[in-house]
């Protein structure tokens, strides 16, 4: 995106930006940083600045414009609701023209352009998470045909700390005998770390790679159980297959039956709603729903919920761009968590769980992290 374009599409926007600091609050990053530039009314400045050939392209707006977490909690708490994050991911494409970026993201787009996921792996390793899992069917949960896919997302497949991501909700789906499958090693990154690095424009391939499957197999139902994924398909996918959550999901499996709870230990557990879902996709009732039905669990909300959830630090490609920031964005959320006294903490996002959990390990804090299918297998019985 050039400068003039960015001109055209967002300098009304950025312009609605009174200054008033209302933000400063809100926002994870400046939080932390307590510097001006990492604001959103501090980024809003500095792109209406750039627009109006005030100021040109350095080091320093690269710096802003890549220290952000993509959660638009500044839009939420915003009096004219500024889309500062809008403008934030054009102006990195304005900076990728000009080859002003962070180099560590050329690593991510060879890995994309190579083995279609972020590791950089084989993408035959996307199952790799299966091999603990046992009396699985002989298909392995890939069929030629379903009714519905399971689009498992890079993280959940390659980080083995959220391998629990899918080890639990295949169990979920098959004990609830729902026709579905994964696609395995023909599973493609759904673009979503591109979009946030500013190259949106190279996601096509993966786009249109994944739209075939879904085609191929004639599923009438996508479901995600990574916010990001989700969200990035809705938006910019383009498929007559119903895309839903995996809390979504789970939902309408209880509604009809299919899952049903067994009694479990009185205990506290709070809530975290992951940007991508919560905030950015409108899902907050699902997973809520979900852990109320759940005899003997009572829910204590965390002091931002809902709307006014916290980023945990991992969005926003943060943790790849600077990870001691993120870290410490992961701080005041587990230090939030520990106010509400719950013990255990339930989300609905692989890269929450890793930021989280990675971080609370590392310092040696005793805080139990568990994603809601983990929390959902344990209260039907026995896995599989």
């Amino acid at each position: 995106m050039k400068t003039e374009q960015l001109k055209t599409l967002f300098y009304d926007e950025v312009a609605k930006c009174n200054h008033c600091g209302f933000c400063l609050a809100h926002c994870p990053v400046y939080t932390v940083t307590g510097r001006e530039w990492a604001t959103p009314r501090g980024k809003n400045v500095l792109v209406k600045a750039i627009i109006e050939g005030k100021i040109d392209w350095t080091p320093e707006i690269e710096e802003t414009l890549f220290r952000c977490t993509g959660c638009k909690l500044c839009t939420q708490t915003c009096f004219p609701a500024v889309e500062t994050n809008q403008a934030v991911l054009a102006g990195r494409e304005c900076l990728v023209d000009r080859k002003q970026y962070p180099k560590v993201v050329d690593r991510v787009v060879e890995a994309l352009e190579t083995h279609f996921n972020i590791s950089n792996e084989p993408n035959a390793n996307r199952t790799l998470w299966m091999e603990k899992l046992e009396d699985i069917p002989d298909h392995r949960f890939q069929k030629e045909k379903a009714r519905v896919i399971y689009f498992v997302g890079c993280v959940a497949a390659f980080y083995p700390m959220a391998h629990k991501i899918p080890q639990t909700f295949v169990q979920i789906l098959h004990k609830a005998d729902v026709d579905f499958t994964i696609l395995g090693g023909e599973e493609w990154c759904c673009g979503f770390p591109l979009i946030q690095a500013g190259m949106k424009e190279k996601m096509q391939k993966l786009v249109e790679h994944n739209q075939e499957k879904v085609k191929e197999i004639g599923a009438e139902t996508v479901v995600f159980a990574c916010p990001s994924c989700f969200h990035t398909w809705k938006e910019k996918y383009q498929t007559n297959a119903e895309l839903l959550h995996s809390t979504q999901f789970i939902e309408r499996l209880i509604g009809e039956g299919k899952i049903t709870f067994q009694n479990g230990a009185d205990r506290a557990v709070t809530y975290h709603d992951p940007c991508d879902l919560g905030r950015n996709s409108k899902v907050f009732d699902a997973p809520r729903n979900i852990l109320k039905r759940i005899p003997g669990l009572n829910l204590v909300e965390l002091e931002g919920n809902r709307q006014l959830s916290v980023c945990c630090g991992g969005g926003g490609d943060l943790e790849m761009i600077d990870p001691a920031l993120s870290a410490a964005i992961a701080q005041r959320k587990i230090e939030e968590i520990q106010r509400t006294g719950a013990g255990e903490v339930v989300t609905s996002c692989q890269q929450c769980i890793r930021t989280i959990s990675g971080y609370a390990r590392k310092h040696k804090i005793k805080l139990k992290v568990r994603d809601i299918t983990e929390v959902v297998l344990e209260a039907m019985g026995s896995p599989l």
